[in-house]
């Protein structure tokens, strides 16, 4: 009987530790908060400029900051697709008149938006600006899930980006508006139990609380007790 219960003793440890071995073993990092929510933010952006052009050889002033936009994201990327369809980019304070940018210096190194010059010719300004309203609605990363692990405890969280905004490109002068459209998009991954701390790093307010798991304490040696008590029994009757 002694050699059944060694066994079975055996067993239940190997149970035990192979259920942790992925938390164990060497992982990806996971994106943090911030970048989980930059990557949402790009194809915010993308989508926001896709469809209807923006008026031919004319500077786009985007008044800053952006209503709802913590981080600055979507902005960001807003200014650095219009940079790669060279487009001049202005950025200008909230609630001034924007300035009339006809005449202004095309050189994409003054810009106030402080990306990189292009390579090759540089765009040029002609013509009166438009402006980009842009409003971001809603914006934040969230755990949305709790992801136990067998027999007990918790593996990891499932984590929700999401962004949702909308912009409004009209005649900075007049008024008209060109077109109007919103986007929403999200992203999920997973997030390992012993990661939260990190993808929480450089994330700014980004620190969502993690889920609460069900049960107490108590249940987890009832749990052992009762898997070891299990497999003991079902060795010593296999063995008669």
């Amino acid at each position: 009987m002694s050699d059944w219960l060694r066994r079975g003793a055996g067993v239940a440890a190997y149970l035990l530790l192979t259920s942790a071995a992925p938390a164990m073993a060497a992982h990806e990092l996971p994106m943090t908060h911030a970048v989980a929510l930059d990557s949402v933010a790009a194809e915010v952006a993308a989508d926001l400029m896709s469809g209807e052009p923006f008026p031919a050889r004319r500077p786009v002033v985007i008044p800053v900051p952006v209503p709802g936009d913590t981080l600055g994201l979507v902005t960001k990327h807003l200014v650095e697709g219009l940079r790669l369809r060279r487009i001049v980019v202005r950025l200008a304070a909230r609630g001034a008149t924007s300035p009339d940018l006809s005449s202004s210096n095309p050189n994409p190194e003054s810009s106030e938006s402080g990306a990189p010059p292009d390579s090759g010719s540089e765009p040029t300004a002609e013509g009166s600006p438009v402006r980009l309203d842009v409003q971001v609605d809603g914006s934040g990363v969230s755990y949305v899930r709790r992801v136990g692990r067998f027999p007990f405890g918790t593996k990891g969280y499932d984590r929700l980006a999401a962004i949702r905004a909308n912009a409004t490109l009209l005649d900075a002068k007049t008024g008209n508006v060109f077109w109007a459209r919103s986007s929403t998009k999200h992203a999920t991954d997973f997030v390992p139990k012993g990661d939260v701390q990190y993808v929480s790093s450089g994330s700014g307010k980004l620190n969502p609380p993690v889920p609460r798991g069900g049960g107490g304490r108590w249940l987890e040696p009832l749990i052992v007790v009762g898997v070891v008590a299990g497999l003991v029994v079902l060795f010593y009757s296999n063995s008669n």
